[in-house]
């Protein structure tokens, strides 16, 4: 699910994120350009909205390798029409990722733009639409609306049911709309711009890594800027600079091979339940750290 409103929010990124403001002038010329984009969000609400449901309807589980490609084929030409030079990056067993680039005259800086557009699988059952067949429902009785009969102005508050439609499908439509804005008013970009598009990231990116060590040339830029994050708590927009990690392991802890009594060996024959509660305390301290 994603609110039509958040999904707006990239286009702001993005037109914030290639302009320098060190002057009085260039935070009027930012406020600009921030303005002409909202400007085009809203006269063209209907045909980006037309955009995602199209590209929603996708299947996109990782493990599903026909409807994966129909994904890439289809980012290619979205990012074709934009005008950017694009191609599928491939590495042995995985599914594609796919690349577009719009080198800017005089550029001396390259951001990269990271989206994936697989998603989760599905159950169904527990849908109470198709999952891959978009729906506009209205936050106030839970109105469904068809997207064909959607009318502008659309209801901010509205919100779009569709397997991936916020993680992050959404994001990738809202990106390259942001391109069309300034493009149509003219505005040029300060930046080389790039998208890396991974097609495996719910299924824990197994063949990221040589793809991005495959195309390191590919793929060099002063700064990345992902696009797959949660909405903040209050609803505001941010760019943050650093995110949580995460790792998994297997341990085996060994203890006794046959049951002893508690009477006779508790607190002295080695327990491997105590061995693990010891082990997780000295993983943390109290910090954090």
């Amino acid at each position: 699910m994603v609110e039509f409103k958040k999904l707006m929010l990239p286009f702001v990124v993005l037109a914030t994120c290639v302009l320098s403001a060190n002057s009085a002038a260039e935070d009027r010329t930012a406020q600009r350009v921030v303005t002409k984009v909202r400007e085009y969000r809203a006269e063209n609400e209907l045909a980006i909205l037309n955009e995602l449901f199209e590209f929603v309807a996708i299947p996109n589980v990782a493990s599903d390798t026909e409807n994966i490609e129909r994904n890439a084929k289809h980012l290619v030409a979205m990012l074709e029409k934009r005008g950017l030079a694009a191609q599928i990056l491939r590495a042995d067993g995985g599914s594609p990722a796919v690349y577009g680039e719009l080198n800017v005259p005089g550029a001396e800086r390259t951001v990269v733009v990271y989206m994936h557009y697989d998603g989760q699988p599905v159950n169904a059952e527990k849908w109470d639409s198709e999952p891959w067949q978009p729906v506009f429902r209205k936050p106030k009785g839970a109105k469904e609306i068809e997207p064909s009969n959607l009318q502008s102005p659309v209801d901010p508050e509205g919100r779009i049911y569709a397997r991936s439609v916020s993680d992050d499908k959404a994001p990738i439509v809202a990106m390259l709309t942001a391109i069309d804005a300034l493009q149509a008013a003219d505005i040029p970009l300060s930046v080389n711009l790039k998208f890396f598009l991974e097609g495996e990231e719910e299924a824990g990116s197994p063949h990221l890594a040589e793809i991005l060590e495959k195309h390191k040339d590919l793929l060099s830029a002063d700064v990345w800027l992902f696009c797959d994050g949660p909405v903040h708590q209050r609803r505001r927009q941010q760019v943050v600079f650093g995110v949580r990690g995460v790792i998994g392991l297997s341990m085996t802890a060994y203890g006794a091979v046959r049951p002893l009594h508690s009477g006779h060996y508790g607190n002295w024959a080695p327990n491997p339940i105590v061995l693990l509660v010891h082990l997780l305390a000295s993983m943390r301290d109290p910090d954090g750290n």
